[in-house]
């Protein structure tokens, strides 16, 4: 298979571009835009994007095998475009659906259900955000630490390249999503190396469960080891401290 990029100069949001267009977009489709004047992250908040300085892009995906994983798809792309990008850069993901360099959010992604067949799944629009050409000062605006591929490589990219190569690692994944679905979940569990460590989940209702991130359940839920036992978690934000992720010298700890 192969994506297929549609470009748009400018649009409100291109998830809701690929979920407005579903039935006439190709699966595997890429919609991206040099402008998104509502992009959005989890929990409605809002995702700077200034015109051609990041990557606004929704993957639409047609087979659908496990709803979850479809983030895993563009996250792990995410991952692999900065790490090829920036070499030796410590990116990682941060679940549910985050690409961090250490404790600093590079990219977010939000997947919204575009199609429901015989009561399950079977049509996701994968959007994602990918900071790339914001200097440190657009950053200081971010409510919560951020960084960019230029900040970290300390040089601009050229976005319709950075694209393309976004592209190629999508095409990879979804195909290895399409045929076993098993080999993504590994490398989504192993990309995630907050497991093991100390933290706090912030539910969607506010309440704050403290505990180690044990292991991601088979169905994508964190399992959270806390004082009352072991507890799965579909969904909330992770509060990680710095210091539990810096080793004796000094060093981020993977």
């Amino acid at each position: 298979m192969d994506i297929g990029l549609y470009r748009l100069d400018r649009v409100d949001s291109t998830n809701r571009y690929a979920a407005d267009h579903y039935d006439e977009l190709a699966d595997g489709t890429l919609v991206y835009a040099v402008e998104q004047t509502a992009g959005r992250g989890r929990c409605g908040r809002e995702w700077l994007a200034p015109r051609g300085m990041n990557i606004c892009a929704t993957l639409v995906m047609k087979r659908v095998t496990v709803p979850h994983l479809a983030a895993a798809v563009v996250g792990l792309s995410g991952l692999a475009l900065a790490r090829t990008a920036v070499p030796g850069i410590p990116a990682y993901l941060k679940w549910p659906n985050d690409v961090y360099v250490c404790n600093r959010k590079l990219a977010g992604i939000l997947c919204e259900t575009c199609r429901i067949e015989d009561g399950r799944i079977s049509g996701i629009a994968a959007g994602i955000g990918i900071n790339v050409n914001l200097s440190a000062d657009d950053l200081a605006a971010v409510p919560l630490p951020a960084t960019s591929l230029a900040v970290e490589a300390g040089r601009s990219f050229e976005l319709e390249k950075m694209v393309a190569e976004f592209a190629f690692f999508l095409k990879q994944y979804y195909i290895i999503y399409s045929r076993c679905v098993a080999d993504l979940c590994l490398e989504w569990k192993r990309e995630n190396r907050l497991i093991g460590q100390p933290l706090r989940l912030i539910r969607e209702d506010g309440e704050t469960v403290s505990g180690i991130f044990a292991d991601i359940a088979d169905d994508g839920s964190m399992l959270l080891d806390t004082p009352a036992g072991v507890q799965a978690f579909r969904s909330g934000d992770v509060r990680v401290d710095r210091e539990s992720l810096i080793g004796k010298t000094g060093h981020w700890q993977y």
